[in-house]
């Protein structure tokens, strides 16, 4: 069949279809971008019949039907509330830290409206962006000064740019990390400017492969924390004090990419302790790098701390602008270091509300949601023992004992995937693990004040499997 054969509708007869009139005027789309998308439908349709893709021409109904789906979907928010049930505090796919609310209520004011983001309002000049969190990270870390770009990743590329480009940068090869999305360290370094050059083994590298390494042509030693897994067994690493001491003997800067930025004793939460940023540039750092929603508990970004004159000349480089972080971003992190000043103030930050749950609330809690759900025809419904983990490439083999709900689906043909589904195309969507055909939600991850509707996400749930 040629291209000429197919008879498909034309755009206007589609609009007129009562079930995408009847959207469009709901929603208050503009016509004339109703009319691009039925028309970039009826073009895929016809590249679908062309392929074989699909066999037959679908009706007038069936096209109208699907546009008016694809026009509610795409005027619906993108990122939106997740109600999120894996146990991972820090969940990568599902944005990481979450924000308290007070911190986020307290910006609307500076973000609705014009705000001194640049101006210095004691001089009545242009300033600089992120004054005030040099000033918090100084008091907090003791750092000399401070910039923010978008991630850590951004943090590496700026700080290879503009300490090590066409310059060697020294890494051990037991820290040539790969975090989420295939991204290697390698990579990053290379794609900035700089030539790496690895030192020591897998599990050993000492002070002196370094010490052997260093040339005339060096830009930086770098060191990396090993956040997202571990090396066991006959191991041997270099310290930041011996490298600072290697770095101040030849004039070369000493970088330190700590990816998670903890500022306090994780042990509180009995959970293995991180090396901590202050501890970091105490040992002599020049650079420490280190994400804003991980560890420290806020929203993304890359923070470069240390030395002023280390990090003015990164604030030179012509690929900070690219690469720094937004009002909204300054704002929010401004906001969340703060908490950090007060006493016991970071227990405000949800990420380690999350992490201090004990298993017998969670137990109690998950007790009292079963009890609940009992009437429910397809599901059944029973408190679990589970295990929680910190993610975001954050403490890797660290489990933190917690509970919830495991959910089994009764009827047949159907399965813990089909309810799985079912329960990511609610409002708001619910995130679990499929285990052995079940359905597993970690309550460690869902607070107490989105039970109810989890409840009702689980209730609609067994509704459309009983209709089914």
């Amino acid at each position: 069949m040629t291209k000429r054969d197919f008879r498909l509708p034309q755009i206007d007869k589609l609009l007129r279809e009562p079930v995408l009139q009847q959207t469009i005027e709901r929603l208050h789309i503009r016509r004339e971008l109703a009319s691009r998308h039925a028309r970039l439908y009826v073009d895929q349709t016809r590249q679908d019949l062309t392929s074989g893709k699909i066999a037959e021409e679908p009706t007038l109904e069936t096209m109208a039907s699907a546009i008016a789906n694809d026009l509610e979907q795409i005027t619906q928010a993108g990122i939106r509330k997740i109600l999120n049930g894996t146990g991972v505090i820090l969940s990568t796919n599902l944005g990481r830290a979450p924000l308290p609310v007070s911190v986020v209520a307290q910006l609307s004011q500076a973000l609705c409206s014009y705000s001194n983001l640049e101006f210095d309002l004691e001089e009545g000049g242009r300033g600089e962006r992120t004054a005030q969190i040099s000033r918090l990270l100084g008091l907090l870390i003791g750092s000399q000064s401070a910039i923010v770009v978008n991630n850590c990743a951004s943090a590496v590329m700026l700080a290879v740019k503009a300490l090590s480009d066409q310059k060697e940068t020294i890494v051990s090869r037991g820290e040539l990390i790969e975090i989420g999305g295939s991204f290697r360290l390698p990579d990053v370094i290379t794609s900035s400017g700089g030539r790496l050059k690895e030192v020591g083994t897998t599990n050993r590298t000492r002070a002196a492969d370094y010490e052997k390494a260093v040339s005339e042509n060096t830009g930086m030693l770098m060191k990396c924390h090993r956040s997202n897994y571990q090396v066991l067994g006959f191991t041997e690493e270099t310290s930041i004090k011996e490298l600072a001491e290697i770095g101040s003997k030849h004039g070369v800067p000493v970088v330190y990419d700590l990816g998670g930025g903890c500022l306090i004793d994780l042990q509180q939460f009995d959970l293995v302790a991180e090396p901590t940023v202050q501890a970091t540039l105490e040992s002599g750092a020049d650079l420490v790098l280190f994400s804003g929603d991980k560890l420290l508990g806020g929203p993304q970004a890359g923070i470069i701390a240390g030395n002023s004159e280390v990090v003015a000349k990164l604030r030179k480089s012509p690929i900070y602008r690219a690469l720094r972080a937004d009002k909204m971003v300054i704002a929010l992190l401004e906001s969340v270091l703060t908490q950090y000043i007060y006493v016991d103030g970071y227990k405000n930050l949800p990420v380690f509300q999350l992490a201090a749950l004990k298993q017998d609330s969670l137990r109690q809690r998950a007790q009292i949601a079963t009890t609940k759900l009992q009437d429910l025809q397809c599901l059944d419904v029973s408190p679990i023992d589970l295990e929680s983990t910190m993610g975001g490439g954050s403490l890797p083999g660290e489990l933190l004992p917690s509970a919830g709900l495991s959910i089994k689906v009764k009827k047949p043909n159907s399965s813990a995937t089909n309810l799985s589904r079912l329960l990511r195309q609610g409002q708001p969507a619910v995130i679990g693990k499929v285990t052995d055909n079940r359905l597993c939600l970690d309550f460690r991850t869902i607070t107490e004040s989105d039970e109810d509707d989890l409840l009702c996400a689980l209730r609609s749930a067994d509704t459309a499997l009983s209709n089914k």
